[in-house]
């Protein structure tokens, strides 16, 4: 997969451009504040639906516009082009559109145009909280998975409606026994979810695993015994066999057994007013050697970690979907020392579209892959750079 072309109109400082890129690799070249950045994240919004940098859509649109629109012409694999598009609103209306069709849930999109985003954050999803290590669970799972997104979105839904619950139940807000009566039906509903989100982000970390050692070792140029362990919050979770979850008749029992958990444990809830066990507990913990890296390794070693993780999700969705995600490298060699840089380069352009952005040419000096394409950022404006 590789992004053919773009044109972008209104979206922050960017000027209105035209873009046509290479299919390997893309240099994006500026000081800090010209709109390197800019230029990414106008192209992986599709992706997500949303900002990567967490942004809201109206914080997006330029100053003196009340709206902006960006265009991209898309390369799948087998020659299944198509176009995706976005528009949004300084009142925060946003419309997206695949070959000129409006997408209605953000849902739609996962898998559609796929991105793996590097940039210093990334370190976050071995040091940062549990949140950060779901969210790559899940949405690596999703990407290959519909199911699975369909029980992530239904979970989700379970666990607002049992909050709000107990919070009611707790504040005496609420008829006691209406209320318990509609706790047990959600407690039911998130089972049956979470036993489906469990079975998936278990299959989801064995599968990154046959990648994640790999690719660590690579850009380490070492042989080390690396690898990431599912640490679920349901004792029934915990206590499945290998070959649980390919049979239906292994996720019905798993329901079942989530179930009794959750009832064993509902009238100290209840007294909390919170959610006390659930999916929106679960870690995975990530080991080199077996020490833990989120409490022991070196910020060098969570780098390298975070990248080898991220990296494995694309050889996943390779392996699984045949598709090569377009990767975005955004200021993170200056990290790196020169020969793991290099090393990552070349593992990315080997068999993706990479764009990298930097305001160090030294990052990629010396450095001539195949088909190379460098871009300038001066005050918004992108043009082709020559020399």
């Amino acid at each position: 997969m590789h992004i053919r072309s773009a044109s972008c109109s209104g979206f922050r400082n960017l000027t209105a451009c035209s873009l046509e890129f290479s299919p390997r690799v893309n240099l994006v070249l500026g000081r800090n504040g010209e709109g390197k950045t800019n230029l990414l994240e106008a192209l992986n919004y599709f992706s997500l639906g949303r900002s990567h940098r967490g942004c809201r859509n109206e914080d997006l649109v330029a100053f003196d516009r009340d709206d902006l629109h960006v265009r991209l012409e898309v390369a799948r694999k087998r020659g299944e082009d198509f176009t995706c598009e976005f528009g949004l609103s300084r009142r925060g209306e946003r419309r997206l559109r695949i070959d000129g069709e409006l997408v209605l849930r953000r849902t739609d999109l996962v898998g559609r145009l796929a991105t793996v985003f590097f940039n210093p954050e990334t370190t976050r999803l071995v040091r940062g909280g549990p949140r950060y290590r779901r969210q790559y669970l899940d949405q690596g799972r999703s990407e290959i998975d519909k199911v699975f997104l369909g029980e992530l979105t239904a979970l989700q839904r379970a666990l607002r409606q049992k909050a709000t619950l107990l919070r009611d139940l707790r504040r005496g807000a609420a008829h006691h026994e209406t209320t318990r009566r509609e706790l047990v039906a959600w407690n039911r509903e998130l089972a049956r979810s979470a036993a489906v989100v469990c079975l998936g982000r278990r299959q989801e970390t064995e599968l990154l695993n046959s990648f994640v050692r790999h690719n660590h070792n690579t850009l380490i140029n070492k042989d080390l015994d690396f690898r990431m362990i599912y640490l679920p919050r349901f004792e029934s979770v915990k206590n499945l066999t290998a070959a649980a979850g390919e049979d239906p008749n292994s996720q019905k029992q798993l329901t079942e057994e989530i179930t009794g958990e959750l009832d064993y444990i509902m009238e100290q809830e209840i007294r909390r007013g919170r959610p006390l066990i659930g999916p929106q507990f679960d870690d995975l913990e990530v080991r080199c050697e077996g020490v833990d890296l989120r409490q022991f390794g070196s910020q060098g070693e969570t780098r390298s970690a975070a990248i080898a993780m991220t990296l494995a999700r694309s050889d996943v969705l390779f392996a699984t979907q045949g598709i090569r995600p377009v990767i975005f490298f955004d200021d993170i060699f200056s990290e790196l020392d020169r020969e793991r840089a290099r090393r990552l380069q070349e593992m990315a352009a080997s068999l993706h579209q990479v764009f990298i952005a930097t305001a160090r040419p030294e990052d990629v000096e010396g450095w001539q892959p195949a088909d190379l394409r460098r871009w300038r950022v001066r005050a918004g404006d992108v043009t082709l750079d020559d020399g």
